[in-house]
């Protein structure tokens, strides 16, 4: 049997160093406070190789053997794990984050440098042009903002001196046009509202014949639910835009991984992260998107539709993803 003391602000950051070491088979034996935290001691039967749990991560292994160190050898390791812990990442993704960052790079020392180098090494950054080169077809979960990003990108792209047909899809009824026309402060009369498919593909087919982009506004997706996966595929098959995921902060990890997994299945391929001003905890939407495979293209950090969409960067990431960082944060560094 191994044993091992571990110190950590809160029993929950004990505990999370203690799995992502010793393994899922470990075992508390003991808990105390001490000055400034906790201290856990815990133990695990199986050990294999040189000292080394056999089931731990290869990255965690590489970290290790590193010589850099983690865990309570690497202050810095933990401080960036217990940060992406707050934020409600997974174990898995806070450790990884944690040893390609603070694990592999010997010259860092700030948490939130370490935590930019991470994501770098595992996100994929890829923001739409402002002067889009090709139609841009928003779809999204019920009350993820789309209607708003629909917004802010015709917003962004006039800031830019190239014009952007905004095209409400009001395919199921819910007024769309006249919000997004709300939003951009038009008459619901300049807003292009299609009532069914076959009016969304004329007007499609006549802003090409007038060699004009436009943002489309496309009715909520429920993720979980088939039929409504099949008919965006089914959408997607048929038209020539290329489909981007608007997908809230707010929400449960687990249903965040689920909906980003579904959409990839789908062909998602780019995804705008919403409602970044309104959530403290922001870990479990971008560990969601990253598992899935889906680049980050912008984050929405303010309400407001002008200024409203900032490129996405690991550093930007990294800005939101300390402890209590404000939504705003970012808002002011690059915004459009």
């Amino acid at each position: 049997m191994r044993m091992k003391m571990f110190a950590a602000e809160t029993f929950e950051a004990a505990k999370a160093m203690i799995f992502a070491e010793m393994g899922a088979d470990a075992v508390i034996l003991s808990e105390r406070e001490i000055d400034g935290g906790v201290e856990v001691r815990a133990a695990v039967d199986k050990m294999g190789g040189v000292g080394m749990v056999p089931n731990e991560p290869l990255f965690l292994r590489d970290a290790r053997g590193g010589g850099h160190g983690r865990g309570s050898e690497n202050p810095l390791f933990s401080r960036v794990r217990d940060a992406l812990l707050w934020h409600g990442s997974p174990q898995r993704f806070a450790d990884r984050i944690a040893a390609e960052g603070a694990g592999r790079v010997q010259h860092l020392r700030d948490p939130e440098e370490a935590i930019s180098e991470g994501l770098a090494r595992i996100v994929t950054c890829d923001p739409l042009p402002a002067r889009l080169d090709r139609d841009i077809l928003l779809v999204g979960p019920p009350g993820h903002g789309r209607t708003a990003t629909a917004a802010k990108l015709t917003r962004r792209a006039a800031m830019a001196r190239a014009e952007v047909a905004p095209v409400a899809a009001d395919l199921d009824g819910t007024a769309g046009g006249a919000q997004l026309a709300a939003y951009l402060e038009r008459e619901k009369s300049q807003i292009r509202t299609c009532q069914s498919p076959d009016d969304l593909f004329a007007t499609l087919k006549t802003l090409k014949t007038e060699n004009r982009r436009c943002v489309i506004d496309l009715p909520a997706i429920n993720p979980f639910d088939d039929d409504d996966m099949a008919s965006l595929q089914d959408l997607i098959s048929v038209i020539r835009a290329e489909p981007v995921l608007v997908l809230s902060a707010e929400g449960h990890p687990d249903d965040q991984l689920e909906a980003a997994r579904s959409f990839a299945r789908a062909g998602i391929k780019r995804a705008i992260l919403t409602k970044l001003d309104v959530v403290r905890r922001r870990g479990g939407a971008i560990s969601a998107l990253s598992s899935a495979g889906i680049a980050f293209s912008h984050l929405a950090v303010t309400p407001f539709i002008g200024g409203g969409l900032v490129p996405a960067a690991p550093m930007r990431l990294a800005a939101l993803l300390m402890e209590d960082a404000p939504g705003d944060v970012i808002a002011l560094k690059g915004a459009a």
